[in-house]
Formats: structure tokens, C-alpha cells, sequence
């Protein structure tokens, strides 16, 4: 009460073009008497049952409603207005709630109360009502802001989240038998995630995994829209960087799961990049035999690999996603919107995850990337960005599809990796992103190509231009060659004494050959790059 719902909601009503319904009008003119009389003749039961059947008769109209300050605290009111619409929290202050509420005339649970008591109760009213209007699709701060300014502000982000629905939410299916899902790429679309995952599986509780940093922006959206749809939900937070990738961190993880009161019928949510997607992956497909897992990845990298395809592992001391499992997602909720609180490294290193999609398999892809890299990064052209993201999901799609368990052509998706992995093991994963380490790592493969004759000349620098425009490195750290070749002998990809080393043969297409580490790496070429060294091209 005193949030200023009426006020908003007939300015927000205008705005929009709809009719605005005030739900205490509703209920008094069902009741033939004011509220303040239904709770003298009813007391505040009989006024909650009048509330209750009014929430049911406005749910779904084409119209702004404001409801009464408890009338979101019914049973299964969340779960109803979430289904009908959007619902828009109006936040105050208790102060200034008993600022615009004034001497309480007119609203029975103030009265009687002196101005402290009336503070006291509505703070109290705020505290027990919490978790019921923290499950809104958005809160507006109204302390200090005129009626018109909050207005505006729902307007715009009402207006956002229609263009995500006109540019259409893009669904590219991971066609894989009775563990078919689909990967959903939108604009603004986080609020839809709870209806979307309540649709997807049959879940009685949520958890949400995440690092602090990107839980500070997007968990409490991602939390509300879970209960909102029904779900309970909790959230667990695992120090940020590919460190976290451990058995440790993985057994924290088992004991907070527990602690919650997991069992087979919890979904487990991995809310961040591809490193929280690998280990709540991983935590989820080894607890209690398995549990389902739904994707929303928050970097570009992990919107257009690692999210999707079931491949989730942790990291040893000897080499990168050493320990792992296929466990396939039930759904992978991509909002590109969040994209644009990424670092521009960060969003970078998605790039080479994009543009190695379009080298392997997607020539128009990759040309498109030539044309419009900068307008791609920008992120201002929400359509562009779309179709970018729709058609470099495919390529991964279409290949998990065809090669699940990667017993040859998923393989190609390792184009770069096997340089890049190595690079960041002999960092120690520190200092590097995994998309710089496999730009570096495609720039090698891509000249080794070359050098193979597999590829065309050229390729290769028409490659690397391509990441260097996106501000990627492009050549490996000048190493010893010793140090490359022992973390290239615990490679994962490794047969025996040979590796499936992934090679170019043009602009989307790919193949492998089996190399020992030596033929990949050559004595005498130059760890930058894997060229030969000019004092020795002749001979060659």
C-alpha cells in the first residue's frame, strides 16, 4: 500500500493504449460496500476469499492492473499472474510508503496506529511479503521518482522485451532421439526462463548455480521468474575462473545440493559462462545417478558451444576436461541481451568460438563475419545479432546431432583446441581465456594446413585477420617447444601415441589427421604459428 500502483497503473495504462483495472474497485463493486466495510463485516478472511475470486476473473485480460499490496501473497496468485502476464514490483521505502499512505484513513490494516505503529506494520507487511513480490519480472524503485517517470520506465522495458519477441525467439532443435531439446535464443527473454524450464521439465526444485559477478546482475531475475512458474528455487555461487573446474569444487557442490534437499526431481540450472555450465554440468549428470539440466549461458562463447551438446568435465593438474560425462541439457535458454554487460575480452573470446563455426563448417557464416565483425561486437543491431548466434548454434547443433559422442565428425568442433588447451595448461589457466588460447590455436592449425597441403594458401591469414579484427592474439606464446609437447601427450583427443589433429581444407570444411605431437609441432618450426623458419624455408 502506498506503493503507487493506482497512480502508475492508470499512467501506464495510457501510455500503452489498454484500460486500466484497479482490483479493491473490483472487489467493492462485487461487494456492493468499501473495503474498509468488507473487513468490519468479514474481517480480513473474508476480504482475502473476495480478493481471490476477483485475481482469478482479471487474470489474462488485455489490460494494466493494480492489485491490491497483498493480493500477490495468495495461494497460487504467483503462479497465475505469471502465467497471465507480466508482473511489475513497485518498490518503496517503509518511510516513504507512510509518507504517501498518511494517517491510514481508509486502509483497515493501518488502523488505529499511531504514526510509529504504522511504520512498524508496514515494514513488517514488506518483510513477510518479500519472497512473494521478489518473484516480479521487474521492480522499479519509485522512492524520489514522479509518477510519470515510473510509468516510462515500464513502458521502455515493456518495449524491450516486444522487440526480443518481434525479432522472434529462435529455436534451433538438438535432434538427439527421446534426449531431443532445444536451444531458445532471444532478445531480453530472461524472464520467460521459469515458464520455459517448468515447460521442459517435471521439476519440483531449482538449482541455480552461478559466480558472484554474474549473479549480482542476473540471479534475482532468473530466481523470480523460476518461482513464479512454481518452482522453488536456491542459489549456489562457485568462485569465478576456470580454477573452479575441480573435483573440489564439485564435491562443495554435492554437499550444498543436499544440504537444499536435492533429489531426482530437482533441476539443476547453470546460470553463466562456460565454466559454470562444465561444472554444474558435471555435478548433474554424476548426483544421485542424474539430474536434469538446463542451460542459460551469459557469455557468447557459451551461448554458441559449450551450453549445448552434453559434454561437461572438470579440469586436472595434468590437462584441461580430463574428468567428464555426456549429460545432455533438457533446454538452453539463450538471452542475447546480456551479452551486453560483457567485457569487450570477454565478448571477444566468444568471437573465435563464432568464427571457428563458420571455418569449419559454414562458409557463409564466416563470410558474413567478414562483412559485418564490427557490427556483430557492437551489439546494437539486435537482428543482426540474432541470426548470428541462430546460425552458429546450428552448426554445433547439426553436428551433435550426427555425432553425439564424438566418434568422428564432432572431432571438427575441435578445430584449435589442441594448441589451444595447451596454451592454457602451460598457463596454468591463468591470464588467458579459453577463446584467445583457440584463436591462437586455429591460426597454428590453419597454417599447419597449409603446410600439410590440405588447405588452400591463404587461408590461414585470411583466418587470422579475420580474429585479429576482433582484437583476439593470434600467435602462441614463444614457449619451449619441450613444454608444447608434454601438455600435447595428455591431450584428450589423444589414440594411442597419435592425435586427431583438426585441419582446414577451405572455408567451412574441416578434417582430421592422426599426428604424433612431434608432427604436429615439427622441430624447427617456430612455436609462434608452427611456419617454418625463414633460415630453413629453402631447404624445404
Amino acid at each position: 500500500m502506498g506503493a503507487g500502483k493506482s497512480a502508475v497503473g492508470r499512467a501506464l495504462a495510457q501510455r500503452l493504449g489498454r484500460p486500466f483495472v484497479d482490483s479493491d474497485a473490483e472487489i467493492e463493486a462485487a461487494a456492493g460496500r468499501p473495503i474498509p466495510a468488507i473487513f468490519a463485516a468479514e474481517g480480513e478472511p473474508g476480504f482475502r476469499a473476495r480478493e481471490r475470486a476477483v485475481l482469478a476473473q482479471l487474470a489474462g485480460r488485455n489490460a494494466v492492473v493494480a492489485l491490491g499490496g497483498g493480493a500477490i501473497a495468495q495461494p497460487g496468485a504467483g503462479r497465475l499472474l505469471a502465467r497471465s502476464g507480466r508482473v511489475v514490483w513497485l518498490r518503496a521505502s517503509p518511510r516513504t510508503l507512510l509518507a504517501r499512505v498518511g494517517d491510514g484513513a481508509g486502509r483497515p490494516l493501518l488502523a488505529g496506529r499511531d504514526e510509529r505503529g504504522r511504520l512498524r506494520e508496514l515494514a513488517r507487511l514488506l518483510k513477510a511479503r518479500a519472497r512473494h513480490y521478489a518473484a516480479a519480472d521487474l521492480a522499479v524503485e519509485t522512492d524520489g521518482l514522479a509518477v510519470e517517470a515510473v510509468a516510462a520506465e515500464i513502458a521502455a522495458w515493456l518495449g524491450r522485451e516486444e522487440r526480443g519477441v518481434a525479432h522472434g525467439l529462435r529455436r534451433v532443435p538438438v535432434a538427439l532421439g527421446e534426449r531431443s531439446y532445444e536451444v531458445r535464443i532471444g532478445w531480453g527473454s530472461l524472464a520467460g526462463l521459469g515458464a520455459a524450464v517448468a515447460e521442459a521439465v517435471d521439476a519440483t526444485r531449482a538449482l541455480v548455480v552461478t559466480v558472484p559477478p554474474v549473479g549480482r546482475r542476473y540471479a534475482a531475475a532468473a530466481l523470480r521468474s523460476l518461482r513464479a512458474a512454481g518452482l522453488p528455487a536456491t542459489r549456489f555461487d562457485v568462485p569465478d575462473g576456470d580454477r573452479s573446474k575441480s573435483l573440489a569444487q564439485v564435491a562443495r557442490l554435492y554437499e550444498a545440493f543436499l544440504d537444499a534437499g536435492a533429489d531426482r526431481s530437482s533441476v539443476v540450472i547453470a546460470l553463466g559462462g562456460g565454466m559454470v555450465g562444465d561444472l554444474a554440468g558435471f555435478a548433474a549428470a554424476t548426483l544421485l545417478r542424474g539430474l536434469p539440466l538446463v542451460q542459460v549461458p551469459t557469455t557468447l562463447l557459451a551461448m554458441i558451444d559449450s551450453s549445448l551438446g552434453g559434454k561437461t568435465g572438470v579440469n586436472l593438474r595434468r590437462g584441461k576436461n580430463l574428468v567428464g560425462a555426456f549429460h545432455q541439457p533438457r533446454l538452453v535458454w539463450a538471452d542475447a541481451a546480456l551479452l551486453r554487460t560483457l567485457p569487450p575480452r570477454v565478448l571477444a573470446a566468444g568471437m573465435a568460438e563464432v568464427v571457428k563455426h563458420g571455418a569449419i563448417r559454414d562458409a557463409v557464416l564466416f563470410e558474413r563475419l567478414e562483412r559485418d565483425l564490427e557490427r556483430v561486437l557492437a551489439l546494437r543491431d539486435e537482428a543482426l545479432v540474432l541470426d548470428v548466434l541462430e546460425r552458429a548454434v546450428a552448426v554445433k547443433a547439426d553436428v551433435v546431432a550426427q555425432d553425439e559422442r564424438e566418434t568422428g565428425l564432432r572431432a571438427h568442433l575441435n578445430f584449435g583446441h589442441t594448441l589451444g588447451h595447451a596454451v592454457e595448461a602451460l598457463r596454468g589457466y591463468r591470464g588467458i581465456l579459453h577463446g584467445e588460447a583457440v584463436a591462437m590455436g586455429m591460426v597454428f592449425a590453419a597454417r599447419r594446413s597449409e603446410a600439410l597441403g590440405i588447405a588452400p594458401e591463404g587461408l590461414a591469414e585470411r583466418l587470422r585477420a579475420l580474429l585479429a579484427r576482433a582484437g583476439l592474439p593470434t600467435e602462441l606464446p614463444d614457449l619451449p617447444r619441450a613444454a608444447y609437447l608434454a601438455a600435447l601427450r595428455v591431450d584428450k583427443k589423444r589414440r594411442g601415441t597419435r592425435i586427431r589433429f583438426v585441419v582446414l581444407k577451405g572455408v567451412g570444411a574441416a578434417d582430421t589427421v592422426a599426428l604424433r605431437p612431434e608432427e604436429i609441432l615439427p622441430a624447427g618450426r617456430a612455436a609462434r604459428g608452427g611456419r617454418p623458419q625463414r633460415r630453413r624455408a629453402a631447404a624445404r
